[in-house]
């Protein structure tokens, strides 16, 4: 019983001793990829962007690497590719303005168009509502002289009985 005993001492011993060996020689794990990073680590100072040497060296950094030659070291050829090539960045911007331009100008006539229509829909609201409200005064008046002469009828005034009702209208 002693050497069982003895023997599971001694497995436990080496599970142990193995497992914080493990433990200090395990690689770290990557963090995960998915996670966003935490803008707050990164404490570094960032670069002076009036220094042009922090600048360039802030461009090499995301490999950036243009360097504009001075034209006595480029070759006639390059020169004339140069030039074509700003010559026709140029014609595109000046036909990007064009366009732009016009673009303006349709925006402006459709505004322009847009107002007048508002300002037709509004007066047409405006008359309708006020051929609305002669109408309901119309009414109104007439509905007053009705009543009117059913209580002068009521009252045993004849003549109201048997008058032309004061809402119809002569006919011409």
């Amino acid at each position: 019983m002693t050497i069982r005993m003895s023997l599971f001492g001694a497995l436990l011993a080496t599970i142990a001793l193995t497992g914080a060996a493990q433990a200090r020689t395990a690689p770290q794990t990557a963090p995960d990829p998915y996670s966003a990073p935490d803008p707050y680590r990164d404490q570094r100072a960032l670069p002076d962007s009036n220094d042009p040497a922090a600048r360039e060296a802030l461009l090499r950094a995301k490999g950036e690497a243009y360097h504009r030659a001075e034209d006595s070291r480029q070759t006639e050829e390059e020169l004339r590719l140069t030039r074509a090539l700003n010559d026709e960045i140029a014609a595109q911007n000046a036909l990007a303005d064009k366009a732009d331009e016009a673009a303006r100008l349709d925006y402006d006539a459709a505004v322009a168009r847009h107002q007048i229509e508002v300002r037709q829909a509004e007066e047409q609201a405006r008359a309708a509502a006020e051929a609305t409200r002669a109408a309901q005064d119309q009414y109104d008046r007439d509905y007053a002289a009705w009543r009117e002469q059913v209580r002068l009828c009521q009252s045993g005034f004849r003549e109201a009985c048997t008058a032309r009702p004061a809402w119809v209208r002569p006919q011409p």
